[in-house]
């Protein structure tokens, strides 16, 4: 018995046949998170203003993420993290969750780097 489920509306992803992609799949995946980690604590350490440079980099790599989670949908060959086959649904759902998500932590950071930390 197969216990992995399957569906006729999910079919195995294409290869990644292309350095773009697979530098949009790195972007969204590993390094976008790992610099929104160190934006944070810029953002965090440099917290006498509400926009500095940590802030435009941490918008703008939030922006490269949700870039490259598109280019990889786009690209047919797209898959989640665990490697199963990307639905349209989940897609949608991490590019309405990401800026908000993201919108929050900038907020939080920002707060606890001019007000807590002071």
């Amino acid at each position: 018995m197969n216990t992995k489920f399957e569906s006729a509306d999910q079919t195995t992803p294409k290869p990644i046949s292309s350095l773009g992609v697979l530098g949009a799949r790195l972007t969204w995946v590993l390094l976008g998170p790992l610099a929104l980690v160190g934006m944070t604590w810029g953002v965090v350490s440099q917290g006498t203003v509400w926009f500095t440079v940590f802030d435009a980099a941490f918008g703008a790599v939030v922006g490269l993420m949700l870039l490259g989670r598109w280019v990889e949908h786009r690209s047919g060959s797209a898959t989640t993290l665990t490697g199963e086959p990307d639905t349209p649904e989940q897609f949608k759902r991490y590019m309405t969750l990401l800026p908000p998500l993201a919108a929050s932590v900038w907020i939080v950071a920002n707060v606890v780097g001019r007000y807590v930390l002071k």
